[in-house]
């Protein structure tokens, strides 16, 4: 008595989720996006620093997040139903010389 198995490996949600990841990576190739890592199976994009900036600008992201951390902030959104992420470091000149008086942040320890 023997039975068969066959393994499926791309089951017809993997297959739609691939179709769709191709489009938007292909998408932003063509935008010339460059794509730091593609990561098909948790079905996102890592993007250099300017080219999420663009992408933010040219209104193509939705579910926008900013995430802040003591060295870095991180942003995640998504793009045709893919998650992109880039990260920007976060520089003590960005806070020691604002643009405007009134843009200061108070840096005083108590």
């Amino acid at each position: 008595m023997k039975t068969e198995s066959r393994l499926k490996f791309l089951t017809p949600e993997l297959a739609v989720s691939l179709h769709t990841f191709n489009d938007a990576t292909r998408t932003l190739q063509r935008m010339g996006i460059r794509l730091h890592r593609i990561d098909p199976s948790n079905n996102r994009l890592t993007l250099s620093p300017e080219d999420g900036r663009r992408l933010e600008s040219l209104h193509l992201l939705v579910g926008y997040q900013r995430h802040a951390t003591a060295g870095s902030t991180r942003y995640v959104a998504r793009f045709q139903g893919v998650e992109v992420t880039w990260s920007e470091p976060i520089s003590y000149l960005d806070y020691s010389s604002p643009k405007s008086p009134s843009a200061r942040a108070d840096l005083t320890f108590f």
